[in-house]
């Protein structure tokens, strides 16, 4: 199958052109009316509606000469002039002129009213607490560490197995491992704990194989748990 694609001319230059033509129209149109108009300027010749000749030999025409060439000629003259050369200039009055300074009345500082002072620095503004009756002191029980020996060798164990002069903060952690000889000796203590006090943990082995068991010759070696407890003496 063919397929036939007719060539479309292109007619963008032709565009551009006319564009650009346009554009220069429309900017000489611009230029046009808002052309600048400078204005012609005329000259005015000044023409004297009166002369006054000054004459050096006349006081008032010199004084009048010599402020033309003083340059504080627009300033306030400071010297006295006679009635006669005052018309030439107009009289100054400062708007101070005649003015008195005069002192301002005080005013008097108001009568300050005096409360009556309800509180005061002694005054007790809480009421009165009675005294706190005091407690009679009892005496605390004393508790002493006690080892609890596992089932397996419980049997074996006497009634009593305390520990005195330690001082144990965590007794439900603290396990040791013992190994019991046939004569009812600890022959071996092992730690399954991990103590904060190093110390502890050495007094603990030291009251662990000093107690004695009852002996057993038919098992020469028999091992064992021992936990912790703290019980009170009354």
């Amino acid at each position: 199958m063919l397929t036939f694609v007719w060539k479309i001319r292109d007619h963008s230059l032709l565009r551009l052109i006319g564009l650009t033509l346009l554009l220069m129209l429309f900017l000489g149109a611009f230029f046009v009316v808002f052309r600048i108009t400078y204005p012609a300027v005329q000259q005015a010749d000044a023409v004297p509606q009166r002369v006054l000749i000054l004459d050096p030999s006349d006081p008032e025409s010199l004084a009048i000469i010599h402020r033309a060439q003083d340059k504080s000629f627009g300033l306030v003259p400071a010297e006295p002039v006679d009635g006669a050369g005052k018309r030439y200039f107009p009289s100054f009055t400062p708007s101070f002129a005649g003015a008195e300074l005069r002192l301002r009345r005080m005013v008097a500082a108001p009568e300050v009213t005096r409360h009556p002072r309800i509180f005061t620095p002694l005054t007790s503004v809480l009421p009165a607490v009675p005294r706190r009756a005091t407690l009679p002191q009892q005496s605390l029980p004393q508790a002493v560490l006690q080892a609890v020996p596992s089932p397996e060798v419980a049997r074996r164990a006497p009634s009593v197995l305390s520990m005195p002069g330690v001082e144990l903060t965590d007794p439900e952690n603290a396990r040791f491992s013992i190994a019991i000889a046939a004569s009812g000796q600890v022959v071996q203590a092992l730690p399954l704990f991990t103590s904060e006090v190093p110390a502890v943990t050495s007094r603990l082995l030291v009251g662990l194989r000093s107690l004695k068991f009852q002996p057993d010759l038919q098992k020469p070696l028999q091992w064992g748990t021992v936990s912790f407890r703290w019980q009170t003496t009354r």
